[in-house]
């Protein structure tokens, strides 16, 4: 009887209140990421892990338990997720408005695991769910690069498909269950034409479509990228990057569950790559931890990749 007492109030569990977030994450390029090269075809593979045991509220603590009908229900949860990543970035060598044209896609295929432990009364639940298959891809149509003696401008569009499955009903969901639209404008300065060592800068605004079969539209999100990078030797580079994202605006229809409720998150990391054939082929390897969360989980990646410049 304690037992099925939990999993009926699990259905107010914040878990499933929480507002909702977008698909565009912080810290997910390199600094010199954001201006893809004047002309040649990039191809891409990587790997990446993210966990987190931290869910945190809207004021930024983190999330043990919850009170539900003067019960409390105590909570322990983790998020795994582990994704393959191929990206290809095609730029054809021709111009428009003095500008660099570069498409990029990014289709991605992976794991999420949660498991969560409730327990109340003298009694517990344990929930564990693992769900394998293709998630949300990213296609970037519009890319346009300016290059001058010091400094790189770019601006792009940008939209994430609803290529992974997702029903309202189901908790082994790949996709997030709506598109998104990103607009991006970038900046990078080095000294001298040298592009020895870059600063750069990134802006990006998402906005978002009805979520599938809900009267749900996930609020916009706004997300700045600083980072640094030095090239050492034709060989060897490496660099540190850091983001915040903020969400702009409420979530809205019928089944916004908090809609005046906004989400936040920080993240810093560094990389390095290891050019083993110089300007052709690379290995690369990054590691991002995120702080300051409100109304989302934080957690830390850590990523594998190789790159070839045909």
């Amino acid at each position: 009887m304690k037992k099925l007492l939990i999993a009926a109030l699990l259905s107010t569990c914040p878990i499933a209140k929480a507002g909702e977030i977008g698909h565009q994450g912080g810290g997910a390029f390199n600094p010199g990421d954001f201006f893809a090269p004047p002309e040649g075809l990039i191809l891409a593979l990587y790997g990446n892990h993210y966990l987190t045991t931290a869910l945190r509220d809207s004021a930024g603590n983190q999330l043990t338990g919850f009170d539900v009908s003067n019960t409390r229900i105590d909570l322990d949860i983790e998020v795994e997720s582990i994704q393959i990543i191929p990206m290809l970035i095609w730029s054809p060598g021709f111009k428009l408005l003095a500008a660099d044209v570069s498409t990029l896609i990014m289709p991605i295929v992976g794991q999420t695991s949660l498991a969560a432990d409730l327990s109340a009364l003298g009694s517990g639940i344990r929930i564990d769910e693992e769900v394998w298959g293709f998630q949300d891809s990213y296609v970037q149509p519009l890319w346009l690069t300016w290059r001058t003696q010091e400094w790189d401008f770019s601006v792009s569009y940008g939209f994430w498909a609803p290529t992974g499955t997702y029903d309202p009903a189901a908790i082994d969901n790949t996709g997030a269950g709506f598109w998104s639209h990103v607009f991006r404008a970038s900046t990078a300065w080095s000294l001298h034409d040298q592009r020895q060592t870059l600063l750069n800068a990134s802006l990006a605004y998402e906005t978002n479509s009805d979520k599938k079969g809900l009267d749900l539209t996930p609020g916009d999100h706004l997300t700045l990228d600083v980072g640094m990078k030095h090239v050492f030797n034709p060989s060897f580079e490496a660099g540190v990057f850091g983001f915040g994202q903020w969400q702009t605006t409420d979530d809205t229809g019928f089944n916004a569950a908090a809609p005046d409720t906004h989400d936040r998150l920080f993240g810093a990391g560094l990389y390095a790559a290891w050019w083993f054939v110089p300007q052709k082929a690379s290995l690369l390897l990054r590691h991002v931890v995120e702080f300051g969360a409100r109304d989302r989980f934080e957690g830390r990646s850590t990523a594998l990749g190789i790159n070839y410049v045909f």
